[in-house]
């Protein structure tokens, strides 16, 4: 396809397909199965080895229990088997094969476990341990394919892990006793899974801080050798706002697809005017794992209240959700994508340093009503861009975008269907930030930008071979973003603190230290024809300030200059102060940076040329164009503007420059 590209007879081939994802996860359809009257309480749900569903709830000091084999549509789920009636709140329940074991406190104040090993038919029961008392909630998942089952209780300040080998019933107690940066008061709930190695919780807390207490949702893992890590959190409201975080769970196939990943449930509780109990739902990115936070923004899902949330579960076949009094599922597998490669008149696709209202636009020919019901809103496309060669179609992914909005259009014996798309950066451009977002230098910049940019479903990763800066990794500043903060505005004031530009790639990006001295990776004006061309040449900025105080409030003032142009008395000054510079190295950092990005746009123009498949963002370029005297001239790519369309026979590529 590369010597296809530069012959002067090329014939294009796009192709672009719609999925039901949101940022490369698929979207899960939840349907209701059953719709009950039981009360709201602690609860619980785990699958057997024969997709048997085992469900536990509690009414008071009763602890029922309930097994449903070959859960579906027809399912009866409201008859229950009461198993005792000394349960004081929490229990969890965890199962695999023929296994299933419930835990609970009693009202004596100590953990219990009910236990069968033949699917539910007989059960056993005995006091779990001794050792704890004053349970606030429990969670519980088995440790893999082995004879293990974790139960974790949580008590105000303290976490226990109780790990019961079900072969002979002893138990190992492993205790943390919480974190110092993120101290912990009351619990007010958690989930768990396994995943290969350890495993994942979350859990809601009241964390103690300065000026003010938080409630929130956190991360956290039991790792092999039964020791809890750090926490960390996703989801904080100031304590005195009436915002709480309660009763989460999670979940992840244990085989899952590359579009599954991590959920995360929780509920959002609301105690002053309109007060509310809502649902939330979020999912780790595509790419990530589970303590890496990356995680969406979560958000209401159901219309519906729910005081102790909901319990998360899958099988082979569909994920599962559970309260006591309601049964939803959501199928795991994914639809074949919408193909629109057939119909495509016209496309425009844009890649620009800058948020654009519409990176991709697709025309669609509708006239035979084909698209009479448009995709759903938010659907992944997935384009390709390339050529017709001797071997077939050939082509390229060239990006990731989400369908925003869409138009139709007619005209005597012409329907047309316009689809309107945003990339990543679009994205940050609706996004705001709920709650105040701050890192008081926990954080190093690459970081901050990792945990900002998750909050829309991108995930911040670190290409082989792409350079960054060292600022990136080594700055830590204080940073707050304010409530209502846009997710485009956040981006900019971080990237502020570095000379690295920020590359959105479909479901990804990355950060990319812009350096003079990169070498060029593809050519123009020889091999590859330039359609059209302008070039120019503008007066750069000559001399950059950064202003930082050290650890003794020392002012620190370190410059970049451009002698060349100074000596030719052009003195074009640009200063920056920021207090989270408290080194000489920092802060001639800055000053580097200002400079360099001032450098960037003092030379420019743009070139037309037939598409290049494989040209990106930021990419350092030759050009060669003898019409104007220009002769193997290094140039950077600063925005892509690629247009295809089969009306007017058009395939190509206007390349935006800037200085190398």
């Amino acid at each position: 396809m590369l010597a296809t590209q530069k012959k002067p007879d090329r014939l294009p081939y796009v192709e672009a397909k719609v999925y039901d994802f949101d940022q490369g996860i698929k979207r899960l359809s939840w349907t209701r199965l059953y719709t009950g009257s039981e009360p709201d309480n602690h609860h619980g749900i785990a699958f057997d080895g024969q997709g048997s569903m085992h469900r536990i709830r509690v009414d008071g000091n009763n602890l029922y229990r309930q097994k449903v084999a070959s859960p579906g549509p027809t399912s009866d789920f409201g008859p229950w088997t009461l198993l005792t009636n000394d349960c004081a709140g929490p229990c969890a329940i965890a199962a695999y094969g023929a296994k299933i074991y419930i835990f609970y406190r009693t009202t004596g104040n100590v953990l219990w476990k009910y236990y069968s090993h033949d699917y539910g038919v007989t059960w056993s029961n005995a006091q779990l341990v001794t050792a704890y008392t004053d349970v606030l909630s429990m969670a519980a998942c088995w440790w893999g394919a082995t004879s293990k089952v974790v139960c974790f209780a949580f008590k105000a300040g303290q976490q226990n892990g109780i790990v019961l080998d079900s072969s002979d019933q002893s138990t190992g107690e492993h205790t943390w006793l919480g974190s110092s940066l993120h101290p912990w008061g009351n619990n007010y709930g958690a989930g768990c899974y396994y995943t290969p190695d350890h495993i994942d919780l979350v859990v809601a807390a009241l964390e103690s801080q300065t000026p003010y207490n938080l409630y929130g949702l956190y991360r956290q893992q039991f790792d092999n050798t039964y020791t809890f890590t750090d926490v960390e959190p996703f989801i904080t409201s100031p304590a005195g706002e009436g915002i709480t975080y309660e009763y989460p769970d999670c979940h992840k196939p244990a085989a899952a697809q590359d579009y599954e990943n991590t959920q995360i449930v929780g509920v959002e509780k609301f105690t002053g005017t309109t007060a509310y109990t809502r649902p939330l739902i979020c999912h780790a990115v595509r790419g990530s794992d589970f303590y890496s936070m990356a995680f969406t923004e979560p958000k209401p899902f159901l219309n519906i209240s729910s005081s102790y949330g909901l319990r998360l579960q899958s099988t082979t076949d569909y994920w599962w959700l559970e309260r006591p009094d309601a049964v939803w599922r959501a199928p795991r597998a994914s639809a074949a994508p919408l193909d629109l490669t057939p119909n495509i008149v016209s496309l425009n696709v844009i890649a620009r340093s800058e948020a654009t209202k519409q990176s991709l636009v697709i025309e669609l020919d509708n006239s035979k009503s084909q698209y009479s019901t448009p995709p759903e809103k938010r659907s992944e496309v997935v384009l390709k861009l390339g050529y017709k060669t001797t071997a077939g179609n050939e082509a390229v992914e060239v990006g990731r975008y989400w369908l925003d909005s869409w138009e139709y259009s007619s005209s005597p014996n012409i329907s047309i269907l316009k689809l309107f798309c945003l990339d990543g950066q679009g994205l940050a451009d609706l996004w705001n930030a709920r709650f105040l977002m701050r890192w008081p230098t926990t954080k190093n910049v690459w970081e901050i930008i990792q945990e900002i940019i998750c909050r829309w479903g991108i995930n911040l990763t670190m290409p082989a071979g792409i350079p960054y800066s060292s600022a990136s990794q080594n700055l830590y500043p204080d940073f707050t973003l304010p409530p209502t903060t846009r997710g485009d505005a956040a981006l900019r004031q971080v990237l502020a603190f570095i000379p690295d530009s920020l590359v959105f790639t479909g479901n990804e990006a990355y950060l990319k230290d812009l350096r003079a001295d990169e070498a060029s990776s593809y050519s123009y004006g020889a091999d590859h024809i330039i359609l059209q061309g302008e070039y120019r040449q503008a007066i750069p900025l000559t001399r950059a300030r950064a202003i930082g105080r050290d650890a003794a409030d020392a002012r620190i003032v370190e410059d970049a200059i451009d002698w060349t142009n100074l000596q030719l008395g052009i003195d074009t000054f640009s200063q920056d102060y920021d207090p989270n510079l408290l080194t000489t190295t920092r802060t001639q950092e800055r000053a580097d940076a200002i400079l360099r990005k001032g450098s960037l746009y003092a030379q420019g123009g743009q070139i037309v040329i037939p598409v290049n498949v494989g040209q990106e963002l930021y990419d350092v370029i030759t050009v060669t164009d003898q019409r104007c005297g220009i002769s193997s001239k290094k140039y950077r790519v600063m925005n892509i503007d690629a247009e295809y369309s089969l009306r007017e026979w058009q395939y190509r590529q206007t390349l935006t420059l800037g200085a190398p």
